[in-house]
């Protein structure tokens, strides 16, 4: 930890806070909101190692450019409009290679990629433009997070939930770890 603004001390760079101190993120990891997380384009194996996501999985797609890969032939839309190659048809998180969720309120259900920039380290919104976790939490984690979600239906993340704070001056609706929320 070094110290921040307004001293208060801050995790240093690829560093995560996991709300009892700071981690260093390993190799292919970096900070995520409470812990570090692969970095994009790796996941998590069983043996707890960041490795490379299978090819085809997260390519970038559109109407001109389909996804061609036999297994990962869904072409997907992020928050910020941008397509990505996955698999459609699951039924559940397992379903999903890891790191991916199965979003089953989309017709057909489909493994849905992690937000890009989520949990990356920030300073202000600026360390977080051009991805789509936009709003740098410069109070408590020092995270980008995901903004303008919903709160009724949560349409976060799994794993995090929509949490209104506009009371304590947060404009729009982030995602926060799932049970965070106290308002």
């Amino acid at each position: 930890m070094i110290y921040g603004e307004i001293e208060r001390c801050v995790c240093v760079a690829n560093a995560a806070n996991t709300g009892t101190g700071c981690v260093l993120c390993g190799t292919n990891e970096v900070p995520g909101t409470n812990a570090c997380v692969c970095a994009p384009g790796y996941a998590r194996g069983a043996d707890g190692v960041c490795a490379a996501l299978p090819a085809g999985l997260g390519t970038t797609c559109d109407a001109s450019t389909p996804c061609t890969d036999a297994t990962y032939n869904h072409c997907a839309t992020s928050t910020n409009g941008s397509g990505y190659c996955t698999s459609a048809g699951c039924a559940a998180d397992t379903d999903c290679p890891s790191g991916y969720a199965c979003d089953m309120t989309a017709t057909p259900s489909y493994c849905k990629r992690p937000p890009v920039g989520a949990g990356m380290s920030c300073t202000s919104d600026a360390d977080c433009a051009g991805t789509e976790a936009t709003y740098c939490d410069t109070f408590v984690q020092h995270a980008c997070l995901v903004q303008g979600c919903s709160v009724t239906p949560n349409n976060c993340f799994s794993g995090t939930e929509c949490c209104d704070l506009s009371s304590f001056g947060i404009p729009m609706p982030i995602c926060i770890p799932a049970g965070a929320c106290s308002t």
